[in-house]
């Protein structure tokens, strides 16, 4: 990634709806050549995805602690609920992170699934800093 890159990362993060053209005159490219290095970027999964970031009122960090050598069969379950947002094979404290938007019901019924694997912590957004 070069300074030109990093310049088309940063008007997309500003707002992510402008078109090759208004980025372009802002980073001193034409529209097409900034088409290309989105495309580029998007290839080389410096950009993941295009998103939409919706208001999650209910929020849980759960720190998962495994009892068992079943990796494969934990991955696949948290990857099949809709309510996870994302999920992490982590270092330190636990072994998988998991964050998630559950309802208290929806969140229990999960807890008792997992609970299979081994341990958890769960911890609650009280408000977003940044």
């Amino acid at each position: 990634m070069d300074k030109k890159d990093h310049a088309i990362l940063n008007q997309l993060r500003q707002n992510s709806r402008q078109s090759w053209r208004e980025i372009g005159e802002k980073v001193f490219l034409s529209s097409q050549t900034v088409g290309q290095r989105v495309q580029e970027l998007l290839n080389n999964h410096i950009i993941e995805k295009f998103t939409i970031k919706e208001p999650k009122h209910q929020l849980q960090f759960i720190t998962i602690y495994m009892n068992s050598n079943q990796f494969e069969s934990f991955e696949k379950l948290v990857k099949s609920v809709n309510e996870i947002s994302e999920f992490y094979k982590i270092t330190g404290d636990g072994c998988y992170m998991i964050l998630s938007c559950f309802e208290n019901d929806a969140l229990d019924a999960f807890l008792t699934k997992i609970s299979n694997f081994g341990r958890y912590k769960v911890s609650h957004k009280l408000k977003q800093i940044l």
